[in-house]
């Protein structure tokens, strides 16, 4: 790939924008620590997240840009209600119970996933990378979760399971994404998904969401941080990338995030990195950057929904 300035600046998009994902867990950590429950937490950063995303697409495209047909929304509701609603849940939930660096890598088994989905539902080819790609995300996870060990699992298997989940999840926004991608703006199927995540997650938080009560400014900023910076800067700069980059090389320069969001959790945290853990992490994000090898410019894309 030749380094043009156009290409440089896409570079600098995507890294900023999977940087930024990888300190998500360190914020919601925090906001843990003060009371806050992980539902109460993603409802508002949906919510919340969507007001600014509706914003954006008004500014630049007009209120015209919204509208969409009933064949699209078909797509768009099980998009926001998995590819949001689900996978934050899961997400989230896999970061308050384990370590910001384990939730971040096992989200990164959703290339395989999504590998695995496109070739049952969208019939495509399943070479001997992408198999490659397969078994490389499995013995990382192994490695990951501490299976060689049974007696001293790094993960429970529950919240493993919630782990892989998310990465699934995230996995379903490509594979419902897909087939609007090519009629509807990135900026405008994110907008619909958060609004049907929205209201699964505000409704999945009823029960706690007097933890968002009596907190202190500090939390409620990086709730509103967690809302419009994680998810509408973020994506803005993804999807600007995108645009320069291609999917496939957008996706590779993507796998930064886990990379942070351990170092992050290491540094700040003091979460154990240990060699085994360490060595599967690096197997995770190898074979979620060989799940990309396709690095032709994509022709309509869902974008990343975080």
């Amino acid at each position: 790939m030749e380094l043009t300035r156009d290409r440089i600046v896409g570079v600098l998009a995507v890294v900023a924008a999977a940087s930024i994902w990888g300190t998500l867990g360190i914020f919601a950590k925090m906001l843990y620590a003060e009371g806050v429950s992980f539902e109460s937490l993603v409802a508002v950063r949906a919510s919340v997240g969507w007001v600014a995303v509706v914003l954006f697409v008004l500014a630049t495209g007009g209120a015209k840009s919204l509208r969409v047909s009933g064949r699209d929304l078909a797509f768009l509701v099980p998009l926001g209600l998995v590819g949001i609603g689900v996978f934050y849940l899961l997400y989230f939930y896999t970061v308050q119970e384990s370590t910001v660096g384990t939730a971040a890598i096992l989200l990164y088994s959703s290339p395989a996933f999504v590998v695995v989905l496109a070739r049952l539902f969208l019939k495509e080819a399943l070479n001997v990378v992408k198999v490659l790609a397969l078994l490389l995300t499995g013995c990382g996870i192994f490695l990951v979760a501490g299976a060689y060990d049974p007696a001293n699992l790094e993960v429970s298997p529950p919240v493993l399971l919630a782990g892989l989940f998310s990465g699934l999840t995230y996995g379903l926004y490509s594979i419902f994404g897909r087939p609007v991608a090519g009629r509807l703006a990135p900026s405008v199927i994110l907008s619909y998904a958060l609004l049907f995540g929205a209201v699964l997650l505000v409704v999945a938080a009823l029960p706690t969401l007097d933890t968002l009560s009596g907190l202190t400014p500090g939390s409620y900023a990086l709730l509103f941080m967690l809302a419009v910076v994680h998810t509408t800067l973020a994506f803005a700069l993804y999807t600007f990338g995108l645009g320069r980059l291609g999917a496939g090389r957008a996706a590779i320069l993507a796998t930064v995030e886990p990379v942070v969001a351990g170092a992050l959790g290491t540094v700040l945290l003091g979460e154990e990195l240990t060699l085994p853990k360490l060595a599967g992490a690096v197997l995770v994000i190898s074979g979620a950057a060989l799940a990309q090898v396709r690095l032709r410019k994509a022709r309509g894309t869902a974008g990343r929904p975080r």
